[in-house]
C-alpha cells in the first residue's frame, strides 16, 4: 500500500484499543497497524474525549459526552485484548457510563486487511445513550486495496434484549505529509441495519424514568424495529499526527446524516384508561467529534 495515499472504505467500528463509542456502527474506528507495530507484541494506552454520544446518527436530547481512557495488549500473532472505561462529565450526571473489554483477531499485509472481535459492555443502570440497551457486539470488518481504492464490508450484530444485524459501507481517501507525521482521512460512510437497540433504548430507558412515583405509566413502541434499513450517511476526516513511533494524537470531526425517521407509538396509561399517540420522530443531523492520544510499548 502507498504510504502516502490509500483508500479505505470503511464503517467505523474499532480504533485501536481506543474505544472511545460504545457500539456496534458508532464513533469506534477500525485502525491498521502501524508497519513499527504490525509484527511484534505491544501494549496500547489511550486517552480520549468523545463531544456526543450519536449512534447510527440517533442520539439523545442530551449530550452524552465520553472521556475514555483505555487499554490494550497488541499480540504479534494477531491477537488483541482491550479494555475500557468511559466516564461521563455532565453536571448532575456525572458517573462512569460505560466499561468495555473487547478480544479478537487482526491481520494486516500491504493489500489484504480484517479484523474479528467481540466486545461486551457494561452500561450504567442511569445512562441515557442511546446505545445503553447493548450488552455485547460481534464484529468482522474485510478490505482489499487495489492501491487506488480500497473496498470494505463491516458485518456486525449486537447482543441485548433483542438483537441487531448491521452492515457498513464507505469511502475514504487518505494523505500523508510533513514526513508522512501527519495523516488526514477524509471518508464518507453509511449505517444499515435494524434497530432493535432503539426500541428498548425508548421503552428502558428514555420513557422508564417517567414511570417511577406516578400512577401514569408510559410505553414507547418503535415501528419496524427489525426492518433492516439505511441509518445514516457520516461524513468525516480522521486526522492523525505521529509525534514519534510511540506516540501519536487524533482528532476525527463527523457531521452524520440520519435517515429512515421511525414512526413511535407512546401509550400512555392512566387510572382511566389508556391512550396511544403515533408519531414520526424528528431527526436532526448531527455533529460531532473525538480526540484523542494513544501511546505504544
Amino acid at each position: 500500500m502507498s504510504p502516502s495515499v490509500k483508500v479505505l472504505l470503511s464503517i467505523p467500528l474499532f480504533f485501536g484499543s481506543m474505544c472511545i463509542g460504545s457500539n456496534l456502527y458508532a464513533q469506534q474506528k477500525f485502525h491498521k497497524n502501524d508497519d513499527s507495530n504490525q509484527h511484534t507484541s505491544h501494549w496500547d494506552v489511550g486517552l480520549s474525549y468523545l463531544s456526543d454520544n450519536v449512534y447510527q446518527g440517533r442520539k439523545d436530547s442530551a449530550a452524552a459526552p465520553y472521556i475514555t481512557p483505555s487499554i490494550g495488549y497488541h499480540d504479534k500473532s494477531g491477537f488483541f485484548l482491550t479494555g475500557s472505561m468511559s466516564y461521563l462529565p455532565v453536571s448532575g450526571e456525572s458517573r462512569i457510563d460505560l466499561i468495555t473489554f473487547e478480544g479478537g483477531y487482526s491481520y494486516s499485509s500491504d493489500h489484504l486487511n480484517l479484523e474479528l472481535s467481540a466486545a461486551k459492555d457494561f452500561y450504567s443502570d442511569q445512562s441515557y445513550a442511546v446505545s445503553s440497551e447493548i450488552s455485547g457486539r460481534l464484529s468482522g470488518y474485510f478490505s482489499y486495496d487495489f492501491g487506488f481504492i480500497e473496498p470494505s464490508l463491516d458485518l456486525g450484530a449486537t447482543i441485548g434484549t433483542s438483537h441487531d444485524l448491521g452492515v457498513g459501507l464507505g469511502l475514504e481517501h487518505s494523505f500523508s505529509m510533513l514526513a508522512e507525521k501527519l495523516q488526514i482521512s477524509p471518508k464518507l460512510v453509511l449505517n444499515a441495519g435494524t434497530q432493535n437497540f432503539y426500541a428498548n433504548y425508548y421503552n428502558k430507558r428514555k420513557y422508564s424514568s417517567k414511570n417511577q412515583g406516578s400512577s401514569t405509566t408510559f410505553t414507547a413502541i418503535v415501528q419496524d424495529a427489525s426492518k433492516f434499513q439505511l441509518m445514516d450517511y457520516e461524513i468525516s476526516s480522521e486526522i492523525e499526527y505521529k509525534v514519534t513511533k510511540k506516540f501519536k494524537f487524533n482528532f476525527v470531526p463527523t457531521l452524520a446524516l440520519p435517515v429512515n425517521p421511525s414512526d413511535i407509538t407512546i401509550q400512555t396509561k392512566t387510572n382511566g384508561g389508556t391512550n396511544s399517540k403515533t408519531s414520526q420522530e424528528n431527526l436532526t443531523n448531527a455533529f460531532f467529534f473525538s480526540i484523542g492520544c494513544v501511546y505504544s510499548f
